[in-house]
């Protein structure tokens, strides 16, 4: 125990002279200021940190902001050198409490800084940023270093929010708000976030973006938060977005619509037209759908998107019956792309429906089923081309091929020949006649 505590005594004492460091107002050894200065500044450049400190250490002591024949000299421009004097002589000693009490003595000179000095000597913004950067660079040497490290940046955020927020394409407030998000402090980040946005290039707005989505866990959240927004600022795109994304979650489909609908009237584009489009096709509002669908389909931005939606207006279309229109939509994506399969299935979905539709009010008879060869061809010509809708070409193929026509129907009935070749259109039946298409007896 005797060992023990003479150990930490020498440590304190080691410590408190480093703190101290013999600290007079006067040069060493009788010099002239000017003459130590330059001593100082000589070894300083020379890396040779002890004897830098042995002839500077005075300046810190004196805090003297005049050197005499030397008019340029500045108390605060030394400061600097004298932080990297004690870290570099720290880092260098292997004992840990030696080495944290010159890396304590440094960020000592910091706050030093802060409290001796004016505005007009020193940029505090500055000095946060070099504080903030020093205790990131040492934070294993300095318990709590990347808190406080966080906390200089928060600083120079809450002095110059648009230059902190352009720094370094946004590094500063990036580690800030990451650091806020792991300690929960969600008021603190949103706050942050709202006053940097009209700063924020893309990729921030991004991370923006995706910060807040990550701070609210539920739709219900994000519903109160962008609401609360939405009410300060009704036309703000970004927080009309926010709402419909949680209205979209919650299943509000009213509310979504409707908010759907503002963000159209306000900034139309080809994603609010789709969102329009599709819930008025899940509400069974067909006319509406066509509507917003069209418009889609005139801000398309590629073929992709353009024969997608021709196939959602030729649904549409198909779904009220209007069967001629669905095959000029059907068509028109396949103008597009000729080996779209989806098109193809819908092509046959609809030469079926028209059997059903011409003979609603009749029996089915032998001329009606003609209709299902070209079902069958348009079927395989589906898989044929696009082997991603194999499986449900073949799902679709037995039910079809059992309503085909007999081999009475067309033998008999019909007086047809195998191989022959016979046209779908008017002939059959005038119900028939916007098909025109031709079929293999088979």
């Amino acid at each position: 125990m005797k060992v023990l505590a003479t150990l930490l005594g020498f440590l304190l004492l080691i410590t408190s002279e480093i703190k101290a460091q013999n600290c007079t107002v006067t040069p060493p050894y009788g010099m002239n200021e000017l003459a130590a200065f330059s001593i100082f500044q000589d070894n300083y450049k020379n890396k040779d940190y002890p004897f830098a400190l042995m002839y500077g250490r005075w300046l810190l002591c004196s805090k003297t902001k005049v050197l005499e024949g030397y008019p340029r000299f500045n108390l605060a421009s030394q400061y600097p050198k004298f932080i990297d004097i004690y870290t570099q002589i720290g880092l260098g000693e292997q004992d840990p409490s030696i080495r944290e009490a010159y890396i304590d003595t440094a960020l000592s000179l910091f706050e030093e800084q802060f409290t001796f000095f004016t505005d007009e000597e020193v940029d505090k913004y500055e000095l946060h940023q070099d504080r903030g950067r020093y205790l990131l660079e040492n934070y294993q040497n300095i318990e709590g270093g990347l808190d406080m490290a966080y906390s200089d940046f928060k600083a120079m955020f809450d002095i110059d929010v648009e230059k902190t927020t352009l720094l370094g394409e946004g590094y500063y407030v990036r580690v800030v708000i990451d650091d806020l998000v792991r300690k929960a402090e969600k008021d603190i980040v949103i706050n942050m976030i709202e006053k940097a946005t009209l700063y924020a290039g893309l990729e921030l707005s991004t991370y923006f973006d995706e910060t807040l989505e990550s701070l609210f866990n539920t739709p219900e959240e994000r519903l109160e938060f962008c609401g609360a927004k939405l009410n300060e600022n009704p036309e703000s795109i970004d927080d009309l977005k926010c709402v419909a994304k949680a209205q979209e979650d919650l299943n509000m489909t009213e509310e979504f619509l409707q908010t759907t609908l503002l963000i159209h009237k306000l900034d139309p584009s080809f994603v609010s037209a789709l969102a329009l489009a599709e819930t008025e096709k899940g509400n069974a509002s067909y006319a509406k759908a066509a509507d917003y669908f069209k418009q889609a389909l005139e801000m398309a931005n590629n073929d992709n998107e353009k024969k997608n939606i021709n196939l959602e207006l030729a649904d549409v279309y198909s779904s009220t019956g209007q069967l001629s229109i669905s095959k000029k939509y059907i068509q028109e994506a396949l103008a597009i792309d000729d080996s779209f399969g989806r098109a193809y299935i819908k092509l046959a979905s609809i030469y079926g429906q028209a059997v059903s539709s011409c003979t609603e009010n009749r029996k089915l008879e032998a001329r009606d089923k003609v209709v299902y060869w070209v079902v069958l061809d348009y079927l395989n010509r589906a898989k044929s081309v696009d082997a991603s809708v194999t499986n449900t070409v073949n799902s679709q193929l037995a039910t079809y091929q059992a309503v085909t026509p007999s081999t009475e129907d067309k033998f008999f009935t019909l007086g047809y020949e195998q191989g022959q070749k016979v046209r779908v259109n008017g002939d059959l039946d005038n119900c028939y006649n916007w098909i025109s298409e031709y079929t293999i007896v088979r």
